[in-house]
């Protein structure tokens, strides 16, 4: 019997035979370099733009102002800031303190303190009691001698209304008696409140701890039943509403900063939100061993997100607005030591640029020399250009990027 095998089948195996007969011998060597030499051009199909959700960006010019950088933290402001240290020494009494991170509001009460006398102050106190108890003793005497004074006046006055009535006094002489009757009795009502303010010595007294400012506690140094000595702080609340940002600027760049400088700094825990800043001051003094100045920032914090030693990466824009070119970062890539771009020339064409690249503003940088405004550069799959020009034969595997 004879086997006709089909044409297509006929054509693969032609073309498996060939492909056995080139192939290279065991121990041959392939050169380990891009398959070609690249002259910039890198030709990239549309499948495989589709592939990688390839997206272009415009190079656009706009006008900007110069870009002076710093790394600063975020700070309490002076004025938001109190450490809350009794003026009286005592033992913090079992009320409950407040914990970190906990909310109060100016003038509530923190805790109390059983007021606790000193060394110097108890010997003190028992000079004042010997004081109290002799003062006591003379009023008590005083009062026996006003009591017998007001008796003898009272008697008095009694028999001159008699004596009155019965026409012997004159009225003169009744009024006498009278006044001599109720100086008597003002008398010993004075002795007897003087009495009543001495029977309680000096004794411990309780003294409420109130809250000087509305913020958030950031540190409780005491605990219920420690003893505090005057003026030793208990805890330490921030307002967090306002914030500031510390930052050095260098001694050269200081003579660019003016008051209404545009101050905008990221963080880490919030890379893509800017946040603004208003200059408050710029130090008098520049640092020896690093040759800046301390600049202070005030930032609202209104929405706390803001924490307190947080590091603020700053830029400030100062100068006179120039024309720059700017591209996002992301189109940007290192290349042995250089930063590249790739730019459309056509549709499923693309060309390599050495670029030079000046400062950042937020997502975006300026572009010094390598690409002209409203040329098209590749944003999303930049990387996988790169990697189509370095080995053509493998590109188009790389289709992870979304």
């Amino acid at each position: 019997m004879k086997w006709i095998l089909p044409a297509g089948i006929v054509v693969i195996l032609v073309v498996a035979a060939v492909l056995m007969w080139n192939r290279p011998e065991q121990g041959d060597t392939v050169a380990a370099g891009p398959a070609a030499e690249s002259n910039g051009i890198v030709p990239f199909r549309m499948e495989q733009q589709w592939l990688i959700r390839l997206k272009l960006a415009v190079a656009e010019e706009t006008p900007a102002l110069p870009q002076i950088y710093s790394t600063g933290r975020v700070v309490a402001s002076p004025s938001n800031r109190a450490l809350v240290a009794p003026p009286v020494g005592g033992i913090i009494e079992s009320r409950t303190l407040p914990r970190i991170g906990q909310h109060v509001t100016s003038g509530q009460i923190l805790a109390t303190l059983v007021q606790t006398p000193t060394a110097a102050e108890a010997a003190q106190i028992r000079i004042e009691n010997s004081r109290l108890d002799a003062e006591r003793r003379r009023l008590a005497q005083a009062e026996i001698e006003v009591r017998a004074r007001l008796g003898v006046a009272a008697a008095e006055a009694e028999r001159a209304r008699r004596l009155f009535e019965k026409k012997a006094y004159s009225q003169r002489q009744l009024e006498t008696a009278e006044a001599d009757r109720k100086a008597g009795e003002a008398n010993l009502a004075a002795v007897q409140e003087q009495l009543r303010a001495l029977q309680t010595a000096p004794a411990a007294s309780n003294y409420n701890i109130a809250a000087p400012i509305s913020g958030t506690v950031i540190e409780v140094k005491k605990a219920v039943g420690e003893e505090v000595r005057p003026g030793e702080p208990i805890l330490e609340i921030v307002a967090l509403d306002q914030v500031w940002v510390e930052a050095p600027i260098f001694e050269k760049d200081l003579g660019r900063i003016t008051k209404n400088v545009d101050a905008r700094f990221t963080t880490a825990a919030y890379p893509d939100k800017e946040f603004h800043g208003r200059l408050v001051n710029v130090g008098a003094v520049i640092d020896e061993q690093t040759r800046a100045a301390r600049a202070v920032f005030e930032v609202d914090n209104r929405s706390g997100e803001l924490r307190l030693g947080m590091q603020a990466n700053l830029r400030l824009g100062s100068g006179e607005k120039k024309n720059v070119l700017l591209v996002p970062k992301e189109s940007v890539l290192d290349n042995e030591g250089k930063k590249i771009v790739y730019v459309l020339r056509t549709g499923e064409e693309f060309e390599r640029r050495d670029v030079v690249v000046g400062d950042e503003y937020g997502n975006k940088v300026a572009i010094l020399s390598g690409v002209k405004a409203g040329e098209r550069v590749v944003t999303q799959g930049a990387y996988q250009l790169k990697l189509q020009e370095l080995k053509p034969a493998n590109a188009g595997a790389h289709t992870h990027e979304v």
